[in-house]
């Protein structure tokens, strides 16, 4: 079952060190297990577990209230978006600098979120900074905590305070294990609720609406035979510029919050007029929270006699070419042709997030790789490889035992992949390579 985990949003005027403060994160190997780029460049998510439990941070780009630059103004969109979804904020700030007009307004702002906040003053490098760090008090946002995300002080400490602050998942969230949980997602208007009411009709036996997990959403529960979906009401997805304070933000926010609670996520697009950068972001972020999809070019059959359709279905799929693994399935929800065979479908994209490879297969596939292609050299030091092992499913990772991680280009991470998914398939998912020197393989 996919569960959101919690979710710590870092914030703060720029230039006070937040992404130093997460790397500082990362660098502990007892706390970061692995990290993906945001859905754009100014928010970066990582997965993160400190005494045995596991949230996820996001790390953002510099809030400035005042700001008039349009650039800067939607960089601090992006921040707020990301403290609206967050369980615990940190606010960050430069103890050296000292208290400047944009903290008070950064702190103004946070304070009408109604998150919980916790105030950190970074760049304090020893006992006097402590002591003077109280000055921070005046702020109004409780007790500030002190710590140097350069040189490591008080962030083991920093990481307890994270963790008791954060809510312990439900042990019952009303969603049953034996469930493939569905969202379905898209800009508004491209037929999401024409396609839900039609998967409704199709050969239901029971059908239920349930309160969700996320503000102001239903799910609706489908049992077919023996198998039982429950689908996510979303909104629709919105331009940037679209996004204003209000019900549209809020439905922003509820739309992230479904794709985390999914298991498969349906990605609608309308045919007729082709990929657009929403199109390009939704998909960004599915791909980013590891989910399973599949995308629907929906009104097909107004496509489909034109004489264009090959050049449409080609084009999606170069548009959408970072989550080419997913299955590109042609309907037409208004008419009801091909929905029949959607469900099939998100079974088998589900089975494949969910699935295991033995590990002896996998060296198998390995040695053969090596074999027909040995690992390239950086800097006249080549990478060895040693050993593979599937680590997790849903989605699946691989890791990859090594000499030198860091003598491995991206390329060739996705060279790896490619000759993974020849090998076993994964349609519909996508794949973590994770590459380790030989040296936590001992350890472990």
């Amino acid at each position: 079952m996919a569960t959101s985990q919690p979710l710590v949003a870092v914030v703060g005027r720029p230039n006070v060190g937040k992404s130093t403060l997460v790397n500082r994160f990362v660098a502990r190997g007892e706390a970061i297990v692995e990290s993906e780029p945001g859905v754009t460049r100014d928010r970066n998510y990582f997965t993160a577990t400190w005494r045995g439990k596991s949230f996820r941070i996001v790390d953002t780009g510099g809030l400035d209230p005042v700001a008039e630059e349009e650039l800067v103004q939607a960089i601090g969109d992006q921040a707020m978006l990301a403290v609206e979804e967050a369980d615990l904020v940190i606010m960050l700030v430069d103890a050296a600098e000292g208290i400047t007009a944009a903290d008070e307004e950064v702190a103004q702002a946070l304070r009408r979120t109604g998150k919980p906040v916790l105030l950190v003053a970074n760049k304090v490098d020893n006992q006097r900074q402590e002591e003077e760090a109280v000055e921070w008090y005046s702020m109004g946002m409780g007790e500030p905590y002190p710590v140097s995300a350069m040189h490591g002080r008080n962030i083991g400490d920093l990481l307890d305070i994270i963790v008791e602050g954060l809510p312990e998942l439900p042990p019952d969230s009303g969603e049953d294990v034996s469930e493939t949980v569905v969202a379905i997602v898209g800009k508004p208007n491209v037929g999401k609720s024409t396609l839900f009411n039609q998967l409704l009709k199709e050969d239901r036996s029971i059908i239920s609406e349930l309160p969700g997990t996320t503000r102001d959403a239903v799910d609706t529960v489908l049992e077919v035979g023996d198998k039982t979906y429950r689908f996510i009401d979303t909104a629709g997805w919105r331009r940037r510029s679209k996004v204003k304070d209000g019900v549209e933000f809020y439905s922003l926010v509820r739309v992230w919050r479904a794709i985390d609670r999914a298991q498969v996520v349906l990605l609608v697009v309308d045919a007729t007029q082709g990929i657009t950068d929403q199109d390009q972001r939704i998909a960004a972020r599915i791909k980013e929270d590891g989910r399973a999809c599949a995308v629907v070019l929906n009104k097909w059959d107004l496509v489909k006699g034109t004489g264009k359709a090959e050049d449409v279905y080609e084009d999606a799929r170069e548009d959408l070419h970072f989550i080419s693994y997913a299955p590109f399935l042609r309907i037409s929800a208004l008419t009801g042709a091909r929905i029949s065979r959607l469900l099939p479908d998100v079974d088998r994209i589900k089975e494949n997030w969910e699935s295991r490879v033995e590990t002896a297969l996998l060296n198998d596939v390995l040695r053969r790789v090596l074999s027909q292609t040995p690992p390239p050299t950086k800097r006249g030091k080549r990478l060895q490889m040693y050993y593979l092992t599937q680590a997790r499913t849903a989605p699946p990772q691989f890791v990859f035992f090594v000499n030198r991680p860091e003598l491995a280009e991206p390329a060739y991470k996705r060279f790896l992949e490619r000759k993974i998914r020849e090998t076993f398939g994964f349609e519909g998912t996508p794949i973590r390579i994770i590459l380790r020197s030989r040296r936590s393989m001992k350890r472990e």
